[in-house]
């Protein structure tokens, strides 16, 4: 079963903020990604993985409706 980053990130409970801060990146920049989750690049997604501890592959990097 495929998670959103969202998800993934609401799961461990993190902030947005959180998920920014150990990335490097402002949070608004991290907040575009869970919105358009198909412009994460490889690099952005591996890391993104770790810091939630799923497999890059159980994460959903496509657009979705849901929000």
């Amino acid at each position: 079963m495929s998670l959103t980053m969202k998800q993934a990130r609401v799961g461990i409970g993190a902030t947005q903020q959180d998920i920014a801060d150990k990335m490097g990146i402002h949070v608004q920049t991290y907040a575009r990604m869970e919105k358009c989750p198909e412009d994460v690049t490889i690099k952005q997604a591996t890391q993104f993985a770790l810091i939630v501890g799923l497999p890059i592959s159980d994460i959903f990097f496509l657009p979705t409706n849901s929000n």
